[in-house]
């Protein structure tokens, strides 16, 4: 006859081995970088210098160590780049406000400079294209440059889903995931999509957050607009896990019906 002190370390024995089991479930499902060697982790990261793509919205800015002549170049207030052509001075506007939009023909309207190219091009580019026009006025410019509406997209199995502002242009997937308060449990680390919008082209790509080859990849930094998607994982394992704990409740609940029992006949005994 098996003693109640018996049944019950049998019954502790067995909760916590289940629930190791559970937890290690838990653990494998949220564990990043884990076919990842120290020496991959420790290469340099790919360059990576964004480029500025249409309805992009720039602030730019021209320091000369002429005042007056640094605000014939300067638009407080207002934006440019909204008209289909010509010349643009100091007031030209749309109604978004405070930068230079980049219109539908990749153009910028700058005061007295008229259009300028700026789709495709990094900022260093435009920064030379624009000082370089700018010496037909000046001779010494500092132009600075910077993209005011950057923002990117994270939905599906994350903590908190949404759209995300951020003041930086290099930003990369995992950046993203932390901004979005990280992936859930459920959610898929072998296959984060990324849907990127490129010249009215969508282009799509799969990210695995436990491979190297994530930070080789050109969609490891993402761009302006991106959507980042963390897909759910397989249905059976969530159910997987609802059956593991009824069952556990179940043998838990048998477990200490025998132990009353046994407790019972001893003490009758």
């Amino acid at each position: 006859m098996l003693s109640f002190r018996t049944v019950v370390v049998a019954a502790t024995m067995g909760a916590l081995l289940t629930s190791c089991l559970s937890n290690k479930k838990l653990t494998d499902r949220s564990v990043y970088f884990k076919n990842i060697s120290d020496s991959i982790l420790n290469k340099a990261s790919i360059e990576y210098e964004p480029v500025f793509q249409k309805g992009d919205i720039l602030s730019i800015s021209v320091i000369t160590p002429n005042e007056k002549s640094a605000r014939l170049f300067n638009q407080p207030n207002s934006i440019a780049g909204s008209s289909s052509g010509g010349d643009a001075s100091v007031g030209t506007s749309s109604p978004v406000q405070g930068g230079y939009l980049i219109n539908e023909s990749g153009e910028i309207i700058f005061p007295y400079l008229g259009l300028i190219k700026a789709a495709g091009l990094s900022r260093m580019a435009l920064t030379d294209t624009i000082v370089s026009r700018l010496r037909q006025y000046i001779d010494s410019a500092i132009v600075s440059i910077r993209l005011m509406n950057y923002r990117i997209t994270v939905l599906g199995e994350v903590i908190r889903p949404g759209t995300f502002s951020i003041p930086s242009e290099r930003v990369t997937v995992l950046d993203a995931i932390g901004l979005a308060g990280d992936l859930t449990i459920y959610g898929k680390r072998n296959n984060i999509r990324i849907i990127r919008n490129v010249n009215g082209a969508r282009q799509t790509a799969t990210l695995n957050l436990n491979s190297g080859d994530i930070f080789d990849s050109p969609f490891f930094y993402l761009r302006q607009n991106d959507i980042v998607y963390v897909e759910l994982n397989e249905r059976k394992i969530p159910n997987t896990d609802q059956a593991t704990l009824r069952n556990v409740s179940l043998g838990l609940g048998i477990i200490s019906a025998i132990s009353v029992i046994v407790s019972t006949i001893n003490v009758l005994r």
